[in-house]
């Protein structure tokens, strides 16, 4: 089946400036010339304005006590913008850093209306960095990854699994008479008695087998089930259901449960997404060509910003760490301005 290269992360460019913009101004609050810089990038239109306000409308959803404002020499739309001038102690500046980062992510929900979901749905979530492995009522034994969740749907003739979030290894007791199906997104994976690993995106979900069989399905499309054995590994393309098949060896399959995720072959993006799950601050990139670029590796996820800039970095980009809470990967010219 073709490849199919997953598309670029959806992103509001003004609210990625405005949130840059936070950033400038939280490492040089005293800088009249970026504060003036700021000046004509509100004055381009009424949307760079709102992304602002957006912005610092977030930074005081988030608790943290609002900065010191001063006026700019110029106005908007007729009336006078304020920027942050003199901030608070370093925590507060963090966690308002933290908050303006992500202030389009925040304002649709992103983060909040997830986890009311899988809070409702889940019988078993991780959270951020830690891994847990549950023994079903078969016997059979699931390992989640970090921030991850599955629902367990067991009947007298079936045993369903539908992975909610994230990554998980499943190591099945085999019964032929109550067969186990794990479902991610339109993608259903159908034990023949094996060990195999089920990753999520939101680009694609990944099947990887260490040992047995598995029988993979997609509802978005027609082709008939295809049968992995051990050392195969599948990723299924979420908008459009094509499936591309690889080899890999068994033993990196399911590699993160030891602390070190071993990579074969993915892409930046795909490693990003993982590496997210296992680090309690934020990690952003804007760059899809960055993020399309291929790498192959041993990650240690007890290190994530070590892991992020052996990732990012042979792949032609850069790592900044910010107030040691916000990683930023660009690509490796200096970045623009917003």
């Amino acid at each position: 089946m073709p490849m199919t290269e997953p598309p670029s992360s959806s992103h509001d460019p003004l609210g990625s400036e405005a949130s840059l913009w936070v950033i400038h101004l939280t490492d040089t609050p005293h800088d009249p010339a970026l504060r003036r810089e700021l000046a004509p990038w509100l004055a381009r239109s009424p949307a760079h304005a709102h992304a602002w306000a957006r912005a610092l409308h977030v930074w005081r959803l988030s608790g943290a006590t609002e900065p010191v404002l001063t006026p700019l020499p110029a106005t908007v739309e007729g009336r006078r913008q304020f920027i942050p001038f003199a901030f608070m102690p370093i925590a507060i500046r963090h966690a308002g850093l933290v908050c303006a980062f992500t202030a389009t992510f925040c304002l649709a929900g992103a983060f909040v209306l997830p986890d009311i979901r899988l809070a409702l749905q889940a019988d078993y979530r991780t959270t951020t960095g830690t891994n847990q492995s549950v023994t079903l009522a078969d016997g059979s034994i699931v390992t989640l990854g970090a921030r991850s969740a599955i629902a367990v749907h067991y009947r007298h003739r079936t045993r369903d699994i539908t992975l909610l979030a994230g990554e998980a290894f499943f190591q099945v007791r085999h019964d032929a008479a109550r067969p186990f199906r794990v479902t991610a997104g339109s993608t259903h994976a159908r034990d023949i008695g094996t060990r195999f690993d089920v990753r999520l995106d939101s680009t694609q979900v990944q099947i990887s087998v260490q040992e047995g069989r598995v029988g993979v399905s997609n509802t978005r499309h027609e082709a008939e089930e295809i049968e992995l054995g051990a050392g195969e590994e599948v990723r299924v393309d979420r908008a459009t259901g094509n499936m591309t098949r690889e080899s890999v060896v068994p033993d990196t399959i399911g590699s993160w449960q030891t602390g070190m995720l071993v990579v074969g072959n993915d892409t930046v993006g795909h490693v990003t997404d993982t590496l997210r799950r296992y680090y309690s601050g934020f990690i952003v990139s804007w760059s899809p060509s960055l993020l399309s670029r291929h790498v192959g590796g041993v990650y240690d996820l007890h290190n994530i910003p070590a892991a992020f800039r052996a990732v990012v970095v042979p792949s032609g980009g850069r790592v900044r760490e910010v107030a040691d809470h916000v990683l930023i990967a660009t690509a490796a010219h200096h970045p623009h301005k917003p």
